[in-house]
């Protein structure tokens, strides 16, 4: 797994371990819209879970950590998120964010974007990182308004790339070039 932990005003970034897989499971299952950071038209299951951190835990390429806000007046910290992605196997100037699930009582206040600035701040600086890369189902219009406000423009469209409630999903690709990020 390739290790996230960073710090940031009040938020912070820890991998995901097999402790916090029960956690995950809850903001996972917390409503209906985050079918989208799923790909998955049903509740996630532990073992969905499970499989999910199996395959990052043994690879390399791949990251998938925990987000924590911490209350400065009590000390303690709250997990309220979830990024996933990966560097490119074969283009390791390329990077992939898979997906990002903010708590919904934590939405609409900031804390997704400076996720995405501090994961992408980190893989240029650490990995350098040229390109991002963020796959989006066409359905998720919040998404896809999210990601064009971050900066990243659409490449193609995967006509029918997956089936959710029935409904054929088509899978936006959209890219942010890092050369001129600061």
């Amino acid at each position: 797994m390739l290790t996230i932990n960073l710090k940031m005003e009040n938020l912070s970034f820890k991998d995901v371990n097999q402790e916090s897989l029960e956690d995950l499971l809850r903001l996972y299952n917390q409503n209906e819209i985050n079918i989208y950071a799923t790909g998955i038209d049903r509740p996630m299951s532990l073992d969905d879970i499970k499989q999910k951190y199996l395959e990052v835990l043994v690879n390399c390429h791949e990251f998938f950590a925990t987000i924590f806000v911490h209350n400065s007046e009590s000390g303690k910290k709250k997990m309220i998120g979830v990024i996933k992605g990966r560097i490119d196997y074969d283009n390791n100037d390329e990077a992939w964010i898979s997906s990002i699930l903010i708590d919904s009582s934590y939405q609409n206040n900031g804390i997704g974007t400076k996720v995405v600035k501090s994961i992408i701040k980190m893989l240029k600086d650490t990995y350098d990182i040229k390109v991002v890369y963020i796959g989006i189902l066409s359905g998720n219009r919040i998404g896809r308004g999210f990601w064009s406000k971050m900066g990243f423009r659409y490449i193609r469209t995967i006509e029918q790339y997956i089936k959710l409630n029935n409904k054929n999903e088509d899978f936006i690709i959209m890219k942010k070039d890092l050369k001129k990020y600061p």
